[in-house]
This record gives C-alpha cells, structure tokens and sequence, in this order.
C-alpha cells in the first residue's frame, strides 16, 4: 500500500477529522433550506446525482454516492415512500431495478441542487480558482486512492 504515516504527525493524523467536519458541515447547510420532506444529506446526495443520471440502476446509484447496498436500499424504501422516487425493473435486464425521478422527487431535487451550489460558493469564498483547482484535483486523487484500495480488498 502508500506511504505510511506517523501517528504523530499531526496535519496527517487530523485530516479526516478535517474533512469529515466539512462534510458534514457543507450537507447541513446545503439542507437548512428544505422544508416539506424528511431528507438527510445522503437522500440529497441521491436526488441530485439522479437529477443528472436519471434512470441509474442500484448498483451504479450505490457506487456514485458512497452508499453499501444494504444502506442504499433503505434509504431508496424511504424516497420511495415520500414519493420522491420510482423503482422498476429495468427494460432489458428484468433482475435490474432502474431508480428514477418523480416530479415531485425532480422539483425537489433541483431545490436540494441550487442549496448544494449556494453551499458550495460559501465553501469556497475566499480562495482564488487556482486553489479551486487543486483542491478539486486533490480530493480527486484521494478518491481514486480509496475506490483504488477498495478494489484490491475484494
């Protein structure tokens, strides 16, 4: 695997505490708008990636977002059930299940879509786009260095 670090170095050590606060930070403010429907940050998430790939199957859905199969199927039952979502088995492959915007799951979708950029300006207020830049191509990397080591486990 990577470079290993000491537990002592303190900017290594704290980092995911770093980002797991402004994760957390930037979902809360992205819904601190919404009102009308019980929908977390991860139930955000999903409703915005589906405003862009409409029609995913579970699996693709579940590997966009982050989410386990089995946390991703609960949390589908719950959109489902606020009628935000439809789930239906897909045209070609009837052991698929195709995950799909209702209007009303579109409209709030694109509700959940403007926070998360009004969100994202206040994040990123501050920085020149240069910074911007790397910090994107950064946490992409990291990602890959995640998905990466994901992969060489199963």
């Amino acid at each position: 695997m990577g470079r290993q670090f000491s537990v002592d170095d303190q900017a290594n050590s704290s980092l995911w505490l770093l980002m797991s606060s402004v994760a957390s930070r930037f979902g809360r403010e992205t819904l601190r708008g919404l009102t009308g429907c019980k929908l977390g940050v991860q139930g955000a998430r999903v409703l915005i990636y589906l405003l862009e790939q409409e029609g995913l199957r579970c699996s693709s859905l579940a590997n966009a977002v982050g989410l386990e199969a089995t946390a991703l199927s609960h949390l589908l039952r719950s959109l489902t059930d606020q009628g935000l979502i439809v789930r239906a088995r897909a045209p070609r492959d009837q052991r698929s299940i195709e995950v799909s915007l209702t209007p009303k799951g579109r409209e709030v979708a694109e509700q959940c879509r403007t926070m998360n950029a009004q969100t994202a300006s206040l994040l990123i207020d501050g920085l020149d786009q240069k910074d911007v830049q790397t910090l994107h191509a950064v946490l992409t990397r990291m990602n890959a260095n995640l998905e990466a080591a994901s992969g060489a486990e199963a």
